[in-house]
């Protein structure tokens, strides 16, 4: 049985994009109630693009990635002197170089860490409340995500305009 995955990879630039744009009109968006309407071009304009490009993206995300596991499984190790490292990293403290009162003061707030966690369960959160809310309020709204993506949107039309003149140039010679 043939997959419909399988027809549209075989489709040409345009077509791909109108059937995408297809797809993207039959989600009927819950507050509007209507469909979903995104120009052919714009997806043309993104699948057009050289690939070179987003190896820095995917190259970060990876590194994201790898940071996160690494700092996971630190957690997960020993949990006590993971919560000491960030402490000392966010307070710009080196370990080697802890005073005894640096030594006391991190000893208690460990456990202060720790009595908050079982005290609050799900709820607790290492980073700050502020920092926590940032992260939801930045999530949830529309206009931030907007101008987020309208942001990205200019940057790359700019590399695209430089990348394409490098190659024009390039095509006169």
């Amino acid at each position: 049985m043939r997959k419909q995955y399988e027809d549209f990879t075989q489709l040409k630039l345009k077509d791909m994009s109108k059937s995408i744009s297809d797809m993207t009109y039959k989600y009927i968006n819950p507050e509007t109630e209507k469909p979903t309407v995104v120009p052919a071009n714009h997806y043309e304009k993104i699948l057009d693009q050289v690939t070179e490009k987003y190896m820095s993206e995917i190259t970060s995300r990876q590194f994201l990635n790898i940071m996160y596991n690494q700092l996971s499984s630190l957690k997960k190790e020993d949990e006590k002197y993971f919560q000491e490292a960030l402490l000392c990293i966010d307070l710009g403290l080196n370990p080697k170089d802890l005073r005894l009162d640096e030594q006391i003061a991190l000893d208690y707030t460990s456990h202060f860490v720790d009595e908050k966690k079982d005290f609050e369960k799900k709820n607790f959160h290492f980073l700050g409340n502020d920092i926590v809310e940032a992260f939801k309020n930045a999530k949830s709204d529309p206009s931030l995500q907007a101008e987020y993506i309208r942001e990205s949107n200019d940057v790359e039309d700019k590399e695209n305009d430089a990348f394409n003149q490098k190659n024009y140039e390039r095509s006169e010679r």
